[in-house]
């Protein structure tokens, strides 16, 4: 595997994760990309992950998604991954954050209640935003996990801050600027979000995100 993995990471067409404004590219054999990422997928999950009738066409939409192929998704906008607990949404994330990592593609993830309490340490949110303290080349994509469990609103000194909803329209403002895609995952549904975060984020989010509804069983 080491050696596939090696001649995957060389491919000029898959160096494409930084790009602010992705593009469809010219069609790949994606054989060889499936097998290394059913291999990272399995290490990730120490052998748990599966493929099956529930998420193969969700799994498939975002592989072709993340190689930039044509597909169901548009590819200028981020994911929004909502549904019931244990449906699989955290997993998916976390596996193609490893899965593009490993291809030089990759986005950090982060837990939104983990979001919030660096705030309430620090009061600086810069590395959500334009990746401070990460890399020098500014905003990139990222993921931000389990949106609406946070504590709201979190305080730093007594500044009260909706953390999320700031970093969510600040996020859009650079996807308006330079089509930066954000991927979240979240049990809230629309209602719940307009609670939390406000009509304008409910709103932004159609224009922002595909919505992805992610049910079933649970699989925990």
């Amino acid at each position: 595997m080491t050696t596939e993995m090696t001649r995957l990471k060389t491919q000029p067409s898959q160096n494409a994760m930084e790009n602010t404004k992705p593009h469809p590219r010219i069609d790949i054999d994606l054989g060889p990309y499936k097998r290394w990422f059913m291999y990272i997928a399995k290490q990730v999950t120490k052998g748990a992950f599966q493929i099956d009738d529930r998420n193969r066409d969700l799994v498939n939409d975002l592989f072709l998604y993340f190689h930039f192929q044509k597909g169901r998704l548009d590819l200028r906008k981020g994911l929004w991954l909502e549904g019931p607990v244990g449906t699989g949404k955290s997993t998916l994330m976390q596996v193609f954050s490893q899965y593009l990592k490993s291809l030089q593609m990759g986005f950090r993830v982060y837990i939104c209640s983990q979001v919030t309490t660096d705030y309430s340490l620090t009061g600086d949110l810069s590395r959500y935003l334009d990746n401070a303290g990460w890399s020098s080349s500014g905003p990139v994509p990222m993921c931000f996990d389990e949106l609406g469990r946070e504590p709201l609103p979190a305080k730093y000194y007594g500044t009260e801050l909706n953390v999320m909803q700031h970093i969510l329209h600040i996020r859009y403002s650079y996807w308006q600027i330079a089509g930066l895609r954000t991927f979240v995952t979240t049990n809230a549904n629309g209602n719940d979000i307009e609670r939390l975060y406000g009509d304008f984020i409910r709103d932004r989010r159609k224009e922002m995100f595909n919505i992805i509804p992610v049910t079933g069983d649970s699989r925990r």
